[in-house]
């Protein structure tokens, strides 16, 4: 497999060496390396070229996977660019990075099927590993406590806030993978006064059914050392200040009667390593199935939520809860659609409230007139001959329907104004023209029933129309942008691609 580098970071060396032995994968360029690490990268990966600008890593179309490394500004804007390019990213995950780095990482892997590995280091280390081993097995009993302490040199005699967090994120990353999914986080800070200057800084992390796990930071000569407590022995983990070297010494307890007779005795152990398996280790994690890797990288992004977590129980002076949930673009699609549709019902009950209102108030017919209009029982200025109150063919026929209607029950009829009349009094005739048709049909009593109808502004009525349709205009507009959703989904070969780093 071939590889390109962006970027620069200590932990990323135990891989570089590893490649540069195998027969079967290097790493054939490198960019935004800076210049005080070049020779180092160059006495480690020998024959890598180095070029101007991650720009020039999207030419690299046979490299199978791109190794982030750092944090810096130009290094995360090249890794955004490699993952929209569909390149497959192995990351050397720091604090730095930050949780909108990741989550950026997230999206474009739930849109574009890119592989996202990263490389924790000491949750790889073989000493760690073989921690976990023990754990696992029982021989430590069930687990009681896991406490960390180390010292970082410093020249001020005080640690800063991004060394804090750089520190506490690897510690964090191996504490989870001992002690389980904490979503607890209590965390303090000892101060001279000033946030910039942290003379002691503790974390204490918990969970449901989890062993406690503490860690705790000061400047001093550099030292790390985590103690496991179990109930049937306890376990102490110390690493050299490169964090590669170091020993894993396991403590027997005693299992005794009332009496004092022992019952059982464990063995103890002690295991020594210079860290020299650990590239081999994270190359092996390159290969793992697809499943595997989206839990490494769901893990890590716990990792990371975790340790800015702790800036928030900082702010607050009190112990927080973590939630944790996978970060998809789709459920955060959905989920704000979900919050706009139920916003655009409420909007839409409110402007049919709203449109009642107003057309009860505009509108100047009476209900009795609207009642006619729905039974048929207007006669308007097509029943008429023009600017006449005689009657006109279809005004005949409707004022026979009418009789019929009024020897049943009698209603009340109306006549539509007619507001273009040139002759005065043409309504007034035309009602005269209606009543006598009635009295002649046997309704002596038609004129207590027929009279002129009301007839809104032009204005009011077009108001009105235009209203009609706007109040449920933006819930259809809504329902058709729904309707696209299907047109924004991935097709279903790029979903099931498989990743290129995992395909070898």
């Amino acid at each position: 497999m071939k590889f390109v580098l962006l970027g620069w970071s200590p932990s990323v060396v135990p891989l570089l060496r590893t490649l540069a032995q195998s027969a079967n994968d290097r790493l054939i360029a490198a960019a935004e390396v800076p210049s005080e690490h070049a020779a180092q990268l160059l006495e480690t990966a020998p024959g890598t070229r180095i070029v101007e600008g991650w720009e020039s890593l999207l030419a690299e179309l046979e490299a199978d996977g791109c190794l982030i490394a750092g944090s810096d500004d130009r290094v995360l804007e090249g890794a955004r660019q490699l993952a929209s390019d569909g390149r497959a990213l192995v990351l050397i995950p720091e604090a730095g990075q930050g949780t909108a780095f990741v989550y950026e990482l997230t999206l474009n892997q739930d849109d574009n099927g890119t592989p996202l590995i990263p490389l924790p280091h000491l949750p790889l280390h073989d000493l760690s590993q073989q921690l976990h081993k023990t754990i696992a097995n029982g021989d430590l009993g069930d687990i009681v406590l896991l406490r960390l302490e180390r010292t970082l040199p410093t020249a001020t005699g005080t640690l800063t806030v991004p060394q804090i967090d750089a520190a506490l994120f690897g510690d964090v990353a191996l504490l989870r993978s001992l002690g389980g999914d904490y979503s607890r986080i209590t965390a303090v800070r000892s101060t001279g006064g000033t946030q910039d200057a942290v003379s002691l800084a503790t974390v204490t992390l918990g969970g449901d059914r989890l062993a406690e796990a503490t860690w705790s930071a000061r400047a001093g000569a550099p030292a790390w050392t985590l103690e496991v407590t179990g109930s049937r022995g306890s376990a102490t983990l110390a690493f050299q200040p490169d964090l590669l070297s170091g020993s894993l010494v396991m403590a027997a307890s005693d299992s005794r009667a009332s009496d004092g007779t022992a019952i059982t005795q464990q063995s103890s152990g002690q295991f020594q390593s210079d860290g020299s398996q650990l590239g081999d280790t994270q190359l092996a994690a390159l290969l793992q199935p697809t499943d595997q890797q989206r839990a490494t990288w769901a893990e890590m992004t716990r990792t990371m939520e975790t340790v800015e977590a702790t800036h928030t129980s900082i702010r607050k002076r009190r112990t927080i809860d973590l939630f944790f949930e996978t970060t998809s673009e789709r459920s955060i699609f959905k989920s704000q659609m979900t919050a706009l549709g139920c916003g655009l019902v409420l909007l839409t009950l409110a402007m049919l409230v709203a449109f009642l209102l107003l057309g009860a108030m505009l509108d100047s017919r009476s209900l009795v007139q609207r009642d006619a209009e729905a039974d048929g029982r207007v006669l308007t200025a097509a029943d008429f001959q023009p600017e006449s109150p005689a009657l006109s063919e279809t005004g005949k026929i409707q004022l026979q329907e009418l009789s019929r209607m009024m020897a049943r029950a009698p209603e009340p009829v109306f006549v539509m104004p007619d507001r273009d009349a040139v002759t005065a009094g043409l309504d007034t005739a035309r009602i005269s023209t209606v009543v006598d048709y009635f009295r002649k049909a046997g309704q002596p009593k038609s004129a207590l029933y027929v009279e002129i109808a009301s007839i809104p502004h032009p204005a009011t009525r077009l108001l009105l129309t235009v209203l009609k349709y706007l109040w449920i205009a933006p819930l259809l507009l809504f329902l058709l942008l729904q309707s696209l959703i299907g047109l924004a989904k991935p097709s279903s070969a790029r979903q099931h691609e498989e990743p290129p780093v995992a395909a070898t």
